[in-house]
């Protein structure tokens, strides 16, 4: 890569970990804010749900100002709003209903930053180089996740749940304030407005079925996230510090699969992605139930950290095939809509799990639901297997 392509990368990267520590330290801080204002588990899974709701509705408008104005700024904007609705959260969510406002609008935040990031690696990177340099931002939740939950335990310790969110918004400024200053802005022509609608858009097989699929593997995805440190305290009884340690276990396999799948996909499996979704979203359909089973610290930090390897494995290249399928300048919105799919996931799955929670008052039905998605994002990426140029035809 180029000197200015890697200084982009590890500032977009940077980005990137804060966006999913927000997320992962949100797990933990359910168990306080669970104790100080009293809600039930249905009304836990609102304050995450909420969040989900407000990402999905974003989606497509921040694709479509993204393809219009520019990566760099979005960027910066989706930064600024995320640290900003953070910081809010912290220190003005003084009520339940004030914590659901600010998730909403925090979600406004988030909507803009993972389209802006596929946009900067097609403007910036050739084609054979794409999965690899999306590969390394998507690696930043590994990262997030291995590195969260201590930072989470020790700061919800130390400075409690307002104070963790009010220096994790000043610290998404700050980054927002390094890559309008470091990150150079695109050239006009990445800024041409796509001549594609997004009803023309919907009609293209590639994007509908990624869509279903970064659905369904994104409901274990921010299920896990959301409710895993609650099961673990509360059904195994592990300290909060030991719950830490085997999400992070998790995290690291995010990480090393990220980076991995990337190298991986680019080297040995080029125009034969669907079946690496299939494979390993099954793999992580089996995985996933198998921890619900895991009585032991160390053996649910195993097998979390093998269907966290197969869940990334599945959502990278998942993310990263219309990089290959579709035209660079409809990306922002494409990616937009397919990551609608994703987020909308996020939305259904800590609600639905609160619910199944609170009627069995166990977490086995949830596990099931959890494996079963995964089984329905493999379905889903089936008829991709076909001849690429057959199912990229768009009728206008």
């Amino acid at each position: 890569m180029k000197k200015n392509h890697s200084l982009m990368i590890f500032l977009l990267f940077l980005g990137y970990v804060i966006v999913y520590i927000d997320k992962t330290v949100m797990g933990f801080a359910l168990l306080p804010i669970e104790k100080e204002f009293g809600v039930s588990t249905q009304q836990l899974g609102y304050i995450t749900g909420i969040f989900f709701l407000s990402y999905s509705l974003f989606q497509i408008p921040a694709g479509w100002l993204n393809d219009r104005i520019g990566f760099r700024t979005m960027l910066v904007a989706s930064l600024c709003l995320l640290g900003g609705f953070a910081l809010c959260f912290g220190v003005l969510g003084l009520s339940f209903g004030m914590l659901i406002v600010f998730r909403f609008l925090s979600g406004i935040g988030h909507s803009g930053y993972p389209c802006s990031c596929a946009k900067a690696v097609v403007t910036n990177f050739s084609i054979e180089k794409r999965t690899f340099a999306q590969s390394i931002l998507l690696s930043s939740a590994g990262l997030a996740m291995t590195i969260g939950p201590m930072v989470a335990v020790s700061a919800l310790t130390h400075i409690g749940w307002r104070g963790s969110f009010a220096g994790l918004g000043l610290l998404a400024c700050a980054v927002a304030i390094v890559i309008f200053m470091l990150v150079q802005k695109p050239p006009v022509a990445a800024k041409t407005a796509s001549t594609v609608s997004y009803r023309t858009q919907l009609k293209n097989p590639t994007v509908v079925l990624l869509f279903v699929s970064i659905f369904c593997i994104n409901i274990p995805s921010y299920g896990l996230m959301a409710w895993l440190p609650k099961f673990l305290v509360q059904q195994r009884h592990m300290p909060l510090e030991t719950s830490g340690l085997v999400i992070a276990a998790g995290g690291l396999g995010i990480w090393i699969s990220s980076l991995g799948t990337g190298w991986l996909v680019g080297k040995y499996f080029q125009g034969r992605e669907p079946l690496v979704i299939v494979a390993c979203a099954i793999a992580s359909a089996l995985c996933i139930f198998t921890i619900y089973h895991m009585a032991s610290p160390i053996a649910a930090s195993v097998f979390l950290f093998l269907g966290q390897v197969f869940l990334m494995g599945s959502f990278v290249t998942a993310f990263t095939l219309p990089m290959k399928r579709l035209p660079v300048e409809t990306m922002g919105a494409a990616i937009g809509l397919i990551n609608t799919g994703g987020t909308l996931g996020g939305f259904v799955s800590p609600i639905v799990m609160g619910y199944l929670i609170g009627i069995s008052q166990d977490y086995y039905t949830t596990f099931i639901f959890l494996s079963l998605s995964m089984i329905c994002a493999a379905l889903a990426v089936i008829p991709l297997m076909a001849k690429k140029t057959a199912l990229n035809t768009v009728t206008e």
